[in-house]
């Protein structure tokens, strides 16, 4: 199994690190599965827009997901990530990239 975090990248790194923490951590209690750990893949987004399109895309693909919104600092929805996605599920989000420093 495998969960993908997405993070804006026009924010400070030290918020996306943040950011994408906070999200896999909500999304890791919600989607929860006992003695299941899946693995992570981190992915980047240009903004907030790219965001809000890229939950539109997971919606029209039956994937749920968590979205994080960080109240401070002015940030907004800064990072989502999906429930666990089979190694089947996952072949529609190779188009995204991958999160580079």
């Amino acid at each position: 199994m495998y969960v993908f975090t997405f993070v804006r990248k026009d924010i400070a790194i030290n918020h996306q690190i943040v950011q994408a923490c906070h999200s896999a951590l909500e999304a890791g209690s919600e989607f929860k599965e006992a003695g299941k750990i899946p693995n992570l893949v981190l992915l980047e987004l240009k903004d907030q827009e790219h965001l809000y399109n890229t939950e539109d895309f997971l919606k029209s693909h039956g994937i749920r997901f968590h979205n994080f919104f960080e109240p401070d600092n002015d940030i907004g929805h800064s990072s989502i990530t999906t429930e666990p996605l089979t190694k089947e599920q996952k072949k529609v989000l190779s188009n995204f990239r991958l999160w580079r420093a």
